[in-house]
């Protein structure tokens, strides 16, 4: 029977040979960024010494708690432009997997987990734009970004840095070798540093619910070209045990480590953001309208539909809107959102019915991750219950 040190030291082996999470986002401006948000550089939150220059080897995370969780840069390897098959087509999924989803530009299109466990990183081409879908096991958290918006006249890929923040992926472009924070969705160091990237609205939920929601979606298949046990999570029991496999420099007790949260970031630089629970969505579909360090957004959710979504109430002209949900017969599962005005909006943001048909809701900065990391990046983060 494995030991708890015995269990970390397989847990190490298995992280050097195949590597660590990382991930992707865009930065703080000048005025933050030296800013040390767990006072790892100089003891008590204070600013770390600045390279005004920006010179590639000055980072804004204080380097001591960067850590090397793979060696070398692509230790994991990222995908590009993976083999894509139809729902029809997968067997290698079970109904409760978590997938991430992305609808861009009239494309459709699923990642399931069990790939991005093992490469963390997939890029694609999708139209004039090339797409990076991130996702760090042991955060959590899963974010799609622009990379055509990093340099328009340059092609840039995302890879695997091998660095980890708090246990969150750095990942790298291939453009620049700048490295960027997944969680703070901002560039930390390099030619970029102090630069924010643009996200893409991603969808996590599970299988079964992606099926019902997108019937026709083009998904990534297992024939990656990696020899990889895609059945297998990497990482043992991490998901369920509250140790981690590396330091953070906050270790917030509200809540359980490994409770995974709905959070909107409203800002990345100052580090604002509010986190919501999914228990508050048990009893069936339910909207919250609320308040976030300023902003007006609504946070719908199902937690029996693993699907959680949330938008600003505030529309182009202003008004502020207020929303429930309807769970019969939605245009797209598990349900339509309909606001005070009578106006019927699709889990996609886009007005179907009512006086403001055919206008959009605009999406918050948001994902889902573990609690430990959300305590960690954003310092007293406030929690929905």
């Amino acid at each position: 029977m494995l030991t708890k040190i015995n269990l970390f030291l397989l847990l190490f082996i298995i992280l050097t040979l195949f590597g660590c999470s990382s991930y992707d986002v865009p930065t703080p401006p000048n005025r933050f960024r030296n800013y040390d948000p767990g006072g790892g550089g100089t003891g008590n939150g204070q600013p770390l010494p600045n390279d005004t220059g920006g010179s590639k080897g000055t980072w804004d995370l204080p380097r001591r708690q960067i850590i090397t969780g793979c060696l070398g840069r692509d230790c994991i390897p990222s995908l590009q432009d993976p083999e894509l098959i139809s729902v029809e087509e997968v067997a290698f999924l079970e109904e409760d997997d978590l997938v991430y989803g992305l609808i861009y530009e009239n494309e459709i299109r699923c990642y399931p987990m069990r790939i991005l466990d093992w490469h963390e990183i997939i890029n694609q081409n999708i139209g004039n734009n090339t797409i990076a879908i991130t996702y760090c096991p042991l955060t959590g958290s899963g974010v799609a970004v622009n990379l055509s918006k990093i340099h328009p006249e340059r092609l840039v890929t995302f890879g695997v840095s091998g660095l980890l923040y708090n246990n969150n992926l750095i990942p790298y472009d291939r453009g620049t070798g700048s490295n960027w924070s997944q969680m703070l969705l901002r560039c930390v160091n390099g030619i970029f540093r102090g630069e924010s990237i643009a996200t893409v609205a991603l969808i996590e939920t599970s299988w079964k619910t992606w099926k019902k929601m997108f019937p026709n979606s083009k998904v990534v298949s297992d024939n990656t070209g990696f020899d990889r046990p895609y059945d297998i999570f990497p990482y043992g029991n991490y998901k369920t045990d509250p140790f981690l496999l590396f330091p953070i420099t906050i270790d917030d007790k509200r809540l359980p480590r490994k409770e995974r949260l709905y959070g909107i970031i409203t800002d990345r630089f100052s580090l604002q953001a509010k986190t919501y629970r999914f228990s508050v969505f048990k009893q069936g579909a339910r909207a919250i309208n609320d308040e976030v360090n300023g902003e007006r957004v609504v946070v719908a959710g199902m937690k029996s539909a693993d699907f959680y979504i949330s938008y600003s109430r505030v529309t182009q002209d202003g008004t502020v809107l207020t929303f429930d949900v309807n769970t019969e017969s939605p245009q797209i599962y598990p349900f339509d959102l309909v606001d005070n005005e009578g106006n019927v909006w699709n889990i996609l943001g886009e007005a179907i019915s009512g006086p403001r048909t055919g206008e959009k809701l605009t999406p918050t900065i948001s994902y889902n991750a573990y609690w430990f990391a959300w305590g960690a990046f954003f310092p007293n983060v406030p929690i929905h219950y």
